[in-house]
């Protein structure tokens, strides 16, 4: 009996952090200066139709390295 519900246990937490999705935010319009100053903080961000999208979970890190 505990082995099958340590073994469930494992696989729910497996699965549930194998879904994680990350969210991005607008950011700003793509600069050479922005990108330069997020790569230099290891801020995630994308490119998206020229403007930076940053990572939900970064955009605290973004205001306080690259306003």
């Amino acid at each position: 009996m505990n082995k099958k519900l340590a073994l469930s246990f494992f696989i729910v937490i497996t699965l549930t952090a194998c879904n994680q999705t990350e969210s991005y935010t607008h950011w700003t319009d793509s600069t050479d200066n922005q990108t330069q100053r997020l790569d230099e903080a290891g801020i995630k961000y994308e490119i998206r139709e020229g403007e930076i999208w940053v990572r939900e979970k970064d955009l605290k890190k973004a205001v306080a390295c690259c306003s």
